[in-house]
């Protein structure tokens, strides 16, 4: 009896996420071995070259991660401090920060969605070629964007790398006229915000990739589905506070990635968009509310390419949420200071937020002088790597058994990656810091 010959699918670069990675797949008939995403990204040592700066200048370091998500790891890591340094900012303060973050989510569900998730379903190798055939969704994800970027210069007084938050408030606050003019620009985006969803209901899932699979996010805080809160649940029905979450989350160095892995309690689990609207789309309101319910079965828990008609619900919330805090920001902004703070002796912060990505944990202890003495990241990609090695593994051997050729499958399983929108920059935190 002779061995069976084993066969790869490789893949040097995903083309259209974040962030450079490859795909590895090994098979023996319809028994595939081997499913990796390798990530090739340089480490990004920021949990140790932030070791020994002043915890000010430590927050303006931590959002050079990655300038996607920038505003996410600066606003997530001014929490952790501020946490750190036992301070509480003003609820006029945490009202803007919510809606500079939420123009990062818009920014980045728009250009995932429009610019590296739709080319797939619409049959284009790129938005270049797809944007000569629908121009229309081109000036809508450039509206889109536009909007999420212009919300993070206005309040963070640059595109990215956003220095104007700060810990205890802000350098300097942002004008009623500018509030005035986002809300103004938001409000005229509402109907485009669903140009996304209304192409992505024309593609259903693919039945070949579906698992159960673990989800977790933060509940929000009070009744909106938003980004802050400080309880993690999980579909197990299981929960923890956010300043347990190292307890809770572990973390696990893989051969073939500069990126670690992420385990709950000993359990792989996914994060993110489709995660968020799962635990807590019953407190989306209005017209995305109504969406989920009309479009439910597209909304699969089990199904990763279910991940970009969540992004395309929230991008419809996000939208709508943000036009009302500025709305309410261009009445009621005053004038107010930074909210100070002592320091005394060594302490640590935690804060963990829903980047667009999925949740988002940072821990920085600071020393009596307001030193960085430890930091600790974990990134949403980190977390749900090792559910999508187990979807391109379970989608290979589905479509090896009907004889799906070779070059077919390479392109469904990039399909698949790119429905979790990876941030691979943002994952290669490979540093414990003692």
């Amino acid at each position: 009896m002779t061995d069976k010959i084993v066969q790869s699918i490789d893949i040097d670069h995903v083309a259209r996420i974040e962030g450079k990675a490859g795909i590895e797949v090994h098979f023996d008939g319809a028994d595939v071995k081997i499913a990796h995403v390798n990530i090739f990204e340089g480490p990004r040592f920021f949990e140790a070259i932030t070791v020994g700066r002043p915890v000010e200048e430590a927050v303006a370091v931590f959002p050079r991660v990655c300038s996607f998500c920038a505003a996410a790891h600066k606003i997530t890591a001014v929490l952790a401090a501020e946490n750190a340094l036992r301070i509480e900012p003003t609820e006029q303060t945490t009202k803007i920060r919510e809606l500079c973050y939420l123009g990062d989510h818009i920014e980045s569900h728009a250009l995932h969605l429009f610019f590296l998730a739709l080319p797939d379903f619409l049959g284009f190798p790129d938005a270049f070629s797809m944007g000569k055939v629908h121009k229309d969704l081109i000036k809508t994800a450039i509206a889109l964007k536009d909007i999420g970027a212009d919300i993070q210069t206005v309040i963070g007084s640059r595109y990215i790398h956003q220095e104007n938050v700060l810990i205890g408030g802000f350098g300097r606050l942002p004008s009623r006229r500018n509030m005035e003019g986002l809300a103004t620009r938001l409000k005229g985006l509402f109907n485009m915000a669903e140009d996304a969803l209304e192409v992505l209901v024309s593609f259903p899932n693919w039945s070949e990739v579906e698992g159960e699979r673990l989800h977790l996010a933060l509940r929000p805080v009070g009744e909106e589905y938003g980004v802050f809160g400080d309880t993690v649940e999980a579909t197990d029905g299981t929960k923890f506070k956010t300043h347990a979450y190292r307890m809770r989350i572990q973390e696990l160095v893989i051969p073939h990635s500069f990126a670690k892995h992420s385990r709950y309690q000993d359990r792989t689990f996914v994060t993110g968009a489709l995660s968020r609207v799962t635990l807590f789309g019953d407190l989306l309101s209005g017209r995305s509310k109504e969406l989920v319910e009309m479009y439910s079965d597209f909304l699969d828990p089990n199904n990763p390419l279910a991940n970009n008609f969540a992004q395309a619900v929230e991008l419809v919330h996000w939208i709508r949420r943000a036009h009302t805090i500025a709305f309410d920001l261009a009445k009621s902004m005053r004038d107010e200071s930074r909210v100070e703070y002592k320091l005394g002796k060594e302490q640590s912060g935690v804060a963990v937020t829903e980047a667009p990505r999925g949740m988002l944990a940072y821990t920085i202890r600071v020393d009596s002088k307001g030193v960085i003495t430890k930091s600790d990241i974990i990134t949403p990609t980190a977390m749900f790597l090792p559910v999508m090695e187990e979807d391109l593994k379970r989608l290979t051997a589905a479509l090896l058994n009907v004889g799906t050729e070779k070059e077919e499958i390479a392109q469904k399983l990039q399909t698949v990656v790119r429905s979790y929108d990876p941030c691979v920059s943002c994952s290669v935190h490979i540093t414990d810091v003692e």
